[in-house]
């Protein structure tokens, strides 16, 4: 990513007329994230591509042209309950376990969820929720089992699935629909536990399948993320690989297995003031051989980008008002350009600011509306 892409970036977004914090979208750098991704999974593997790591729907409709996927891992009632309406024949494989109300909510408000999602199971008190919750509204529930296989953030333990899946399907209100086993653990380890602990991560899931009727076959098994879904190969215990945050890798996506994908989301906000040699409060007799600038809003999740050499001030301190960032005395920026930030996550991020703003060629070309966190 180079200072004259930033530089042109700012300056498009400042001709399309940007006054407020947005969010912004390279269609030409997601274009090549998403072929980038489809090279690298593999042949056999089905991809659920992750809503809440891209929140919006002409987002999502965009890479599914791209990259073809099983369905979407979906996070929140907002979210699911929009995208039940928008959408008749989406998979949902729910990536956490909803509170039993939030799936009531949803399940009252659009009965066909039953047959269109995959609700999570992670725990024997939580089936014992959902299935009288099924019961109670006289749907067929499809059931998903979340397995502990190493993250250790929740979830059954392979030895426990025998005895789940048992009772799912014995029960006149519930299908077994398959299995996740989420371990954003392994890209993070050091190197020294990393090969012990994907091997046991393996196993985990292994055993998992082994102990589902027909050893999972025909269901949903899913495993994987953006920092691990390319080392899954065809023929793996697993047939689904879930991934979204890499195809327009926040900072937080930084990694030696990302290091082809390029980043395509950007915060940007205008620059209200840039004030050189600002001196500092309290010591206003000392010379300072800096610039300091602030923009609209603030506090975002994100990492300064441009103008260059500018980062966020020590001494002002972090403000969700007008951020002031430090940088060299030189600096060309004036009141009015848009500063950049490279956003740390996707999620939660993209839609905090209203419409995402679509490039193409290097130049706003659409505004897209957001889904709801």
């Amino acid at each position: 990513m180079t200072a004259e892409y930033l530089q042109n970036l700012s300056a498009a977004l400042r001709d399309y007329g940007v006054d407020k914090p947005v969010a912004v979208v390279d269609l030409d750098r997601l274009d090549a994230n998403c072929s980038l991704a489809v090279s690298l999974a593999a042949q056999g593997l089905a991809s659920r591509l992750v809503a809440k790591s891209l929140p919006c729907l002409p987002l999502l409709d965009h890479i599914r042209a791209k990259v073809p996927a099983s369905g979407l891992m979906t996070f929140s009632e907002p979210m699911l309950s929009t995208l039940l309406d928008a959408e008749p024949d989406t998979d949902h494989l729910i990536g956490k376990p909803l509170p039993i109300s939030s799936a009531a909510r949803v399940l009252k408000k659009n009965p066909t969820a039953a047959e269109r999602v995959q609700w999570l199971i992670d725990t024997a008190e939580n089936l014992d929720a959902y299935l009288g919750l099924a019961q109670a509204l006289n749907l067929r529930l499809r059931l998903s089992l979340e397995v502990d296989i190493g993250l250790h953030r929740g979830g059954l333990r392979p030895e426990d699935i025998p005895q789940i899946a048992q009772r799912i399907g014995s029960h006149p209100y519930a299908t077994l629909a398959g299995v996740m086993g989420y371990e954003a653990h392994l890209a993070k380890l050091p190197h020294v536990l990393k090969s012990r602990a994907m091997r046991s991560s393996a196993s985990a899931f292994q055993r998992a399948i082994v102990g589902l009727p027909n050893a999972g076959e025909g269901l949903c098994l899913n495993t994987g993320g953006s920092l691990t879904f390319q080392s899954y190969a065809a023929g793996s215990a697993a047939n689904e690989v879930a991934f979204g945050s890499v195809l327009v890798k926040p900072t937080d996506f930084d990694h030696p297995t990302t290091a082809a994908f390029q980043p395509a989301a950007f915060i940007a906000s205008p620059i209200l003031k840039v004030i050189q040699g600002n001196a500092l409060p309290g010591l206003d007799f000392l010379p300072r051989w800096k610039t300091d600038l602030a923009i609209f809003g603030g506090h975002f999740l994100g990492q300064p980008v441009f103008p260059d050499g500018f980062s966020y001030s020590s001494i002002f301190g972090r403000s969700s008002n007008q951020e002031v960032w430090t940088g060299p005395l030189d600096s060309s920026a004036i009141p009015g350009d848009i500063a950049l930030l490279r956003p740390t996550q996707s999620e939660a991020v993209l839609n905090q600011f209203g419409p995402l703003l679509v490039l193409k060629g290097g130049q706003v070309v659409d505004e897209w509306q957001c889904l709801p966190n």
